[in-house]
This record gives structure tokens, sequence and C-alpha cells, in this order.
């Protein structure tokens, strides 16, 4: 009788267990699993957009020029050797580096003499008048007719002797402007213009030696050693942005365009660049709304926000 009773008692237990296993569970949700009422809010949550943070600009008009960097030595527009006619010992020199002498003017005197025969001293005479630039001998020294005694220029006029890389060569004319630049003047820069292109390329460098003067008025002396920026071409008030807004594939230049928070992805046409910029030909107006940093993290239609100065930091 006991036993009977015992089992009577675990089959009921066992059968409200099984009703309570069939109603439904608190906080169930559509989709969702018992028991589990977080199950709604992470659904909410993985649907909420995610936005790119991006820096943008707008598109403007400007001045642009494609550049040729090059560097040459600035010498002298007219530099003469100065040789003396007889082979001696030097007697006397008249001159130093920074004198200002007329032509004929005498600068030197060299002796002839020899043991035992005495000569009359030979004039060397200045065969143009200007600066000198190097004097190559002291008194005392024996000098030849093969020998230079000194250089005379006129330091007055400068200019700039450079060589361009022979695929360049037709991108340069004479009358072209250029800025040229030197360490001893950081962030200054000095005007020039091309007066000269050789008529040949050099067959073992493969350059075109081009010659420009400096335009007078600047603090260049000859023997500096100069940057060159030499423009090519230019284009006025043309659109231009960041080149760092611009990518680039197969398919061509494309910019993503910021409309309503939203990127738009737009296929440009290109022309000349400079310093960080370049020239937009076709496919943005003026005034549009480009991203120029965080681009590469963009797609078509992604959903933006623009920083400022304030949020960058």
């Amino acid at each position: 009788m006991k036993r009977k009773l015992i089992i009577t008692i675990i089959t009921i237990t066992a059968a409200a267990f099984m009703l309570a296993g069939c109603t439904p569970a608190e906080g169930r949700s559509a989709g969702g699993f018992p028991g589990r009422p977080g199950a709604q809010a992470s659904n909410v949550q993985e649907a909420v957009e995610k936005s790119f943070n991006i820096k943008a600009d707008t598109v403007a008009r400007r001045d642009i020029s494609s550049k040729l960097m090059l560097s040459g030595d600035v010498e002298a527009s007219t530099s003469v050797d100065v040789y003396p006619e007889a082979m001696g010992k030097l007697s006397a020199v008249y001159i130093e580096v920074g004198s200002w002498v007329r032509e004929d003017q005498v600068i030197a005197k060299v002796d002839p003499s020899k043991p035992g025969m005495k000569y009359a001293e030979s004039p060397v005479e200045a065969p143009i008048s200007g600066t000198i630039t190097a004097v190559n001998a002291d008194p005392g020294a024996t000098v030849s007719a093969q020998m230079p005694l000194a250089t005379i220029g006129d330091i007055s006029k400068l200019i700039i002797t450079t060589n361009v890389p022979e695929r360049y060569i037709y991108m340069v004319e004479k009358g072209q402007s250029a800025w040229i630049s030197t360490t001893a003047a950081p962030g200054e820069t000095y005007e020039a213009r091309v007066t000269a292109i050789s008529p040949v390329v050099n067959p073992s460098s493969r350059t075109l030696e081009i010659e420009l003067a400096i335009i007078e008025g600047s603090p260049i002396k000859a023997g500096m050693f100069v940057g060159i920026e030499l423009r090519t071409s230019t284009s006025e008030n043309s659109l231009v942005i960041s080149e760092k807004a611009v990518l680039s594939r197969d398919e061509g230049n494309y910019v993503y365009r910021i409309n309503d928070e939203r990127a738009e992805k737009v296929e440009v046409s290109t022309g000349l660049r400079d310093g960080g910029f370049i020239e937009i030909t076709g496919g943005l107006s003026e005034g549009d709304m480009i991203a120029i940093e965080g681009v590469s993290l963009l797609s078509d239609g992604a959903k933006v926000r623009i920083l400022n100065n304030e949020d960058a930091r």
C-alpha cells in the first residue's frame, strides 16, 4: 500500500512539470527564444546603421599650374678667363675677388726674366669690364699662357644653367616663367625666365640644357645652387579640390560627394596637379561638398558624419 502511494505521488509530480513546460514563457517575443527578454533589444541594436566620420571641403575655383622641379648653378651672364701672354713669375697682382675692373685695365704683371736674361715685365689686362669672380695665383707664383690667372664676370646679370629630362623637353619653351629658391633664404622665391634652350639632347644623360635669366632685384649671387620651379602650364579660374579626395580604380577617378549626410560616388575628370591640389574638368560643380579624409572607408550611399575642427580634437 505504501509502495503504491509513492508511485502515485511521483506520477502526479511528473505530470505537473509537463504541463508547466507547455505554458508560454513570459518575455517570449516574435523570432526570439523563451525566457530571453533581451533578444528583442539585441535585434534593435543591430538594426542601427553605422555612420563614418569624415572631413569634407567644398569645390572652389582658383588658378592652378603644373610645375617641373629642377635645380642648377647660378653663374654670371658673361664670364671670361684671363690668361697672361708670357710665362714667368707673377710679380704683382692688383685685384681680388669682388673687385670691379674696366676693359684693358692692368690687373697683374708677369716677370718673364730668366737667369742671366732680364726682360721687361709683361702686363696682364682685363679683356672685358666686370667683377673679378676668381683669382687663381698669388705674387711669386709661376704662371704660363695656358693657366688662367683670373676670371671676370658680369654679375649684374645672372643666369642659371640646368638640364631637363628628355621626357619633359616639349613642356619647355623660351619665355616661360620660373621661381627659384635657395636654402640661404628659406621660404623666399625669386622670379626667372627661360632665355635659351639647347637645340640638341645630350646623348649620354638624355637631358636638354636650358638657361634661365634671373629677374633683377633678387639677392641671389653667382655660385649659388638653387631649386627651380618651372611652370609648364597654367589653368585660370578652374575647379580645384584636394588630391586626397580623389580615388583611382581601373574604371577611372572618382570622389565622394556629400548630400544629406550620405556619400555619393561621383566619377570625375582631372587635369593639372599642383602642391596637393588637382584640377577637376568634369563631374563636379562649384560649391559641391566632398569628402577629403576617411575617403577610403566609404561606399556609395554610406552614411557619414562630418567632423569640424572641434570634433576632430
